[in-house]
């Protein structure tokens, strides 16, 4: 687990054109206004570890950017379940996380998500960053 080299990945995140379609990336997947990675290994010894990494990947970007914005998704459940379309990258939030962290990353305009995805029971929790330059809305 090696929190400085996600902290770089964000940082590159940051910086790169989002892609012009949505699919894969070279750091995961991406689209018109987003990109999404995941964080740390791809297998965690425990759920508590998982959890208690994007702790430490939050407080190293509290202290770059201040006090993170804290949300759940249970407004973007309801909007689906009004019939609403949700685009990406809000609709990979509200299906793979409950909890999400939301920093501006200053000069870039550009937002940074960092939640778990823990909905699915069958898969173990895994981290992950969405830097995207779009609003919910």
């Amino acid at each position: 687990m090696d929190i400085a080299k996600d902290l770089a990945l964000i940082d590159l995140l940051c910086t790169l054109d989002f892609p012009a379609e949505h699919g894969g990336t070279d750091v995961g997947r991406g689209g018109p206004g987003y990109h999404i990675a995941r964080l740390g290994p791809d297998d965690w010894p425990g759920a508590e570890d998982c959890y208690a990494y994007e702790t430490g990947i939050g407080e190293r970007l509290t202290e770059r950017w201040g006090e993170p914005s804290r949300w759940g998704t249970v407004t973007l459940g309801e909007r689906l379940a009004r019939g609403e379309h949700l685009a990406e990258p809000w609709a990979t939030l509200n299906a793979q996380a409950s909890d999400l962290c939301t920093w501006q990353a200053n000069g870039t305009g550009r937002s940074i998500t960092v939640a778990v995805a823990d909905r699915e029971d069958e898969n173990r929790p895994q981290p992950f960053v969405v830097v995207t330059d779009l609003n919910p809305l």
